[in-house]
């Protein structure tokens, strides 16, 4: 098994491979990695048919590049949206809703529902990605994009693609509602990770799509 650095390219030599530890160390540029992202990102490319995307997921190609996408929308929604809705309303109604009917301030609980305030907004936020959010990764002649939202709100992330070496999936530490645990990882320069609010059928779209197109650009 050939197993190439994830930043330089260079060949690893077996010697320099720790398969009980997963972790090997390039010669060349004396950078350490994970095995088995390296192995898991290079062993599939190709292996998804760009035109039978599964529903709520996407590619297409652009003027000057590439685009792909899926729907974060998720039967989580039908429990989350009327929990938020109830737990916003009765925690900021009681806090600032009497305050708006008796027309008196009182700084003192207002700054006290400050915490259920931004909690609300939260909430709000993840709950609207599963009724109608999107994730979407993008190149425009090598200029990279990933954008997590709704609509045109939400967060981007820039990247260069020429400079993305693997393709991986990867854990994630964040725990919310609809989130699967599981993510999507572009290694280069830098690591950026994204996706773990997909299910699984849509992201290992974007995934297998993600490591055609990489196989594809170094062709």
């Amino acid at each position: 098994m050939k197993v190439t650095c994830p930043v330089c390219n260079g060949v690893v030599p077996a010697a320099q491979l720790n398969v009980a530890t997963d972790v090997g160390v390039c010669p060349g540029c004396d950078e350490a990695f994970s095995i088995s992202e390296v192995v898991d990102a290079g062993g599939e490319e190709g292996t998804v048919d760009l035109k039978a995307a599964p529903g709520g997921s996407w590619y297409q190609s652009t003027m000057n590049g590439w685009e792909v996408g899926a729907s974060t929308r998720s039967p989580v929604a039908f429990i989350l949206v009327p929990f938020m809705c109830v737990w916003s309303g009765g925690s900021l109604g009681g806090i600032y809703g009497g305050q708006l009917v008796k027309g008196e301030f009182n700084l003192a609980i207002s700054l006290f529902g400050i915490p259920f305030l931004l909690g609300s907004l939260l909430f709000g936020a993840i709950a609207l990605m599963t009724v109608c959010g999107k994730v979407v990764v993008s190149v425009d002649r090598n200029r990279g994009r990933v954008f997590a939202g709704v609509g045109r709100l939400g967060w981007t992330r820039r990247f260069d693609w020429a400079a993305i070496t693997s393709v991986a999936e990867t854990t994630t530490h964040i725990r919310s509602p609809g989130n699967t645990g599981m993510a999507i990882a572009l290694t280069g320069t830098s690591r950026l990770t994204f996706g773990s609010n997909l299910n699984e059928k849509r992201r290992y779209f974007l995934l297998q799509a993600l490591r055609k197109m990489l196989a594809q650009r170094g062709k």
